[in-house]
C-alpha cells in the first residue's frame, strides 16, 4: 500500500488509502491521543496562564492606581493647606480687621478709603495667579467687597452677588464651621464664567455681624497640577463630596453631576460610567469630607492582554493542525505491518503471504504465527504475576503509612512553622496540631463504627481548626446525655452536619454565629441526633432539591450536597427506619436531625471482628 500525498492537510481523506475502514480508525484514534496529550494541556495551560496574567495585570493597575492616587491626595492637600494658611494669614491682619469693622457711608470718608486701599494690597501679595483666580475679602458691616478682580465695590453694584449669598446660605445651614469650600462660577461682567472651588474663612464681628476671606481656585489649573492635559484617559480624576456631587472632573464631562460611591472599601472595585465599564479607586483627603476619585478604563486593562490571548488562539489551532499531520503520518506508516498483523489473527495461516520488499513483514508473520498460543499463555501468565506484583507493592506501601510517620512528618513541618513564624502560637502552628490530631483520630477508627463519644473528640479538633479558619466569632455548643455516649455511630458522621452549618450558615453572616449539637439515645437503644445553627438558614428549594435527590439509588459527587451523602450512608447501614428532617432552627438558622434506630449487631460484631485483626 503506498503512501498518498495531497496538497491540502486533509486531503488524503479521498484518496484510496484513507477508504480503508481500519486506516480511519486508527487515524482518528492517533489523533485522538496526540490532541488528548499535546493540545488540551497546551490549550488548558495558555488559558491558565491568560487568567492569572489578567489577575496580576488587574492587580498591577490597582497598586498603581493606589499609589497614584495617593500622590494626587497629596497635591491636592498640599494646595488646600496652601489656600488655609493663606486664609488664615489674611483674617488674622490688623488692617483687614479694620476694614471688617469699618462702616460704609456716603460720602466715602477717607479712613474707608485709605482701610479697603490697604485690604486690597494685602490680598494682592497672597494671590497665586498660577492657582487662584481670585481672592475677596468681605464685610456684613460695611457690605462692602474688595477683591483682586474687580478691585472694590458695594454688595449692591455686584455683578455676581454670588459670592457673597453663597457664604452666608451655607453659614446659614453650619453656622459653627469657620472654613468650608463651595464650587461655584464666579461671574465678571463681559467674561465668561469661571469654573472655581471658593473656600471661605468666617469671622465673627461686634453684633453678630460676619466677615470672610475668600479664595477662589480656578478648577482647570487644578487639574493642569494633577494630570497631564494629554492623558486624561489614563489618569482622570474627579473630587467628589459627601453628598455624591462631582466638583472637579479633569476630563470635565462629570462636572456638577452626581457620582454615587459604593460603600467606603480599600480596594479598587469596577463600576459602569457613561456606558463604560472603570475600575475606580477612591480615598477621602484631609479636607472638607471630600474623595479623590480614580477612574482607570476597563478596555485600557484589557488591551495589555489581548496579544497573549491572541498568541494562545494562534498555538492552539497551529497545534491541532501538527496533530493532524503527525497522525496522519505515523498511521500511514504502521498501517501496513497493523493490517497484516489483522488479517493473520483473523485467518492464522501459514499460506498467508504478504509480497514486501525486505521480507520483513512476511517474517513477522511468521514468527507471530509460530508462537501465537504460545504467547497467548506467557501474556496471561505474566498479566497475572504483574497484577499480583502490583497489589503486594501496594500494600507494602499502604502498611509503610502508619500514623507514627505520618505524625513525624506533621511534626516536623510544624518545626518549620514554627521557626518561619517565631513561635507555636501562629495559626499556623495551631493549624498543623490540630490535623495531627485528627489524622491520628482518623486512623485510629479502623472501621466504619465508633462511640458518640470519640465521634464528639474528633468533631472538637475538627471544629478548632475550622475557628482558626473563619475566626473567634463562631461558637460550638454541644449536649450530649451520659447514657448517649456509648452507643455506637458511623465514624465520622457529625462532620459533615457542622461543617455544613459554618460553610452555608454561618460564613455567608460574616463568619459569625453558633452552632448547637443535640445527641439523645431512644428508649430502642437509638439516638436522636439535631445540628442546628443561627446562620442565614436553607432556602426551601434546596431542601426539596435534597430529598428529590434522596429518591435516586446513587447520586454521583458534585450533583449534590454533602448531607445527602450522609443520609444515603446512614440508610444503608441502619436501613428504612432511619429518619431524617431538615427545617428552620428555633435559632434562626437551619436544623437537621436524623433519628436511628439500634445500629445492627452485624455491624458492631464485623467492627469488633476488624479492631481484634
Amino acid at each position: 500500500m503506498e503512501t498518498q500525498t495531497s496538497n491540502s492537510l486533509f486531503g488524503f481523506l479521498k484518496n484510496s488509502t484513507i477508504q480503508n475502514h481500519q486506516f480511519k480508525k486508527m487515524f482518528i484514534r492517533n489523533w485522538g491521543l496526540i490532541f488528548m496529550y499535546m493540545v488540551i494541556p497546551l490549550a488548558v495551560f495558555i488559558g491558565i496562564i491568560w487568567f492569572f496574567s489578567q489577575k496580576s495585570l488587574l492587580k498591577e493597575v490597582d497598586m498603581a492606581a493606589e499609589r497614584s492616587t495617593n500622590g494626587t491626595i497629596a497635591t491636592i492637600n498640599s494646595l488646600f493647606e496652601e489656600a488655609h494658611n493663606i486664609l488664615d494669614k489674611i483674617v488674622m491682619d490688623e488692617e483687614i480687621y479694620n476694614f471688617f469693622c469699618e462702616e460704609y457711608t456716603l460720602p466715602l470718608p477717607y479712613s474707608f478709603v485709605s482701610t479697603s486701599t490697604k485690604a486690597l494690597e494685602i490680598i494682592k501679595k497672597e494671590n497665586r495667579e498660577y492657582l487662584y483666580y481670585s481672592v475677596d475679602v468681605y464685610s456684613d458691616i460695611s457690605k462692602y467687597i474688595v477683591s483682586t478682580q474687580i478691585h472694590g465695590t458695594h454688595y449692591q453694584r455686584l455683578y455676581d452677588k454670588g459670592i457673597v449669598d453663597d457664604f452666608f446660605n451655607y453659614v446659614g445651614s453650619y453656622p459653627n464651621l469657620g472654613v468650608f469650600a463651595i464650587p461655584r462660577q464666579y461671574r465678571i461682567k463681559d467674561t465668561s464664567p469661571q469654573r472655581v472651588i471658593t473656600i471661605y474663612r468666617s469671622r465673627i464681628l461686634t453684633g453678630g455681624k460676619r466677615a470672610f476671606v475668600s479664595m477662589s481656585m480656578d478648577v482647570e489649573k487644578m487639574c493642569g497640577y494633577i494630570v497631564d492635559e494629554k492623558d486624561y484617559v489614563r489618569q482622570r480624576y474627579l473630587l467628589v463630596d459627601n453628598e455624591n456631587n462631582v466638583i472637579m472632573d479633569t476630563a470635565g464631562s462629570l462636572d456638577n453631576t452626581q457620582f454615587q460611591l459604593p460603600k467606603k472599601s480599600s480596594d479598587a472595585i469596577t463600576m459602569e460610567v457613561e456606558n463604560q465599564k472603570l475600575r475606580v479607586f477612591y480615598k477621602e483627603i484631609d479636607y472638607f469630607d471630600w474623595n479623590c476619585v480614580q477612574l482607570v478604563p476597563i478596555e485600557e486593562i484589557q488591551r495589555s492582554s489581548i496579544w497573549l490571548r491572541n498568541l494562545g488562539i494562534v498555538l492552539v489551532i497551529t497545534a491541532t493542525v501538527v496533530a493532524a499531520f503527525l497522525s496522519y503520518k505515523a498511521t500511514t506508516k504502521l498501517f501496513k505491518p497493523i493490517e497484516a498483523i489483522l488479517h493473520l489473527v483473523e485467518n492464522p495461516s501459514r499460506d498467508f503471504l504478504v509480497q514486501d520488499e525486505k521480507g520483513e513483514i512476511q517474517y513477522l508473520l511468521l514468527s507471530i504465527l509460530e508462537m501465537f498460543e504460545k504467547n497467548m499463555v506467557l501474556e496471561q501468565e505474566m498479566i497475572e504475576r504483574v497484577t499480583a506484583l502490583r497489589r503486594a507493592r501496594a500494600k507494602a506501601l499502604q502498611e509503610q503509612m502508619t500514623p507514627h510517620f505520618l505524625s513525624n512528618v506533621l511534626q516536623a513541618i510544624n518545626w518549620i512553622a514554627m521557626d518561619e513564624t517565631q513561635g507555636e502560637e501562629s495559626k499556623t502552628c495551631q493549624s498543623i496540631v490540630l490535623l495531627a490530631d485528627i489524622i491520628c483520630a482518623g486512623k485510629s477508627q479502623t472501621t466504619n463504627i465508633t462511640t458518640v463519644a470519640d465521634e464528639m473528640e474528633y468533631i472538637k479538633k475538627f471544629f478548632e481548626l475550622e475557628q482558626l479558619r473563619f475566626g473567634p466569632n463562631i461558637h460550638f455548643y454541644y449536649n450530649i446525655t451520659s447514657r448517649a455516649e456509648d452507643v455506637p455511630i458511623p465514624c465520622i458522621s457529625l462532620q459533615t452536619l457542622v461543617e455544613n452549618a459554618i460553610i452555608h450558615g454561618l460564613q455567608p453572616k460574616g463568619a459569625s454565629g453558633n452552632i448547637y449539637v443535640f445527641i439523645k439515645d431512644t428508649v430502642d437503644g437509638g439516638l436522636i441526633i439535631r445540628v442546628e445553627d443561627d446562620g442565614v438558614g436553607m432556602p426551601q428549594d434546596k431542601i426539596d432539591n435534597v430529598w428529590e435527590m434522596m429518591k435516586e439509588e446513587y447520586v454521583y459527587l458534585g450533583e449534590h450536597f454533602g448531607i445527602v451523602n450522609l443520609f444515603q450512608r446512614f440508610r444503608l447501614i441502619y436501613g428504612e427506619g432511619c429518619r431524617f428532617a431538615i427545617y428552620r432552627s428555633s435559632y434562626g438558622g437551619t436544623c437537621v436531625e436524623i433519628v436511628t434506630p439500634k445500629l445492627p449487631e452485624y455491624w458492631i460484631t464485623n467492627s469488633n471482628n476488624r479492631n481484634k485483626k
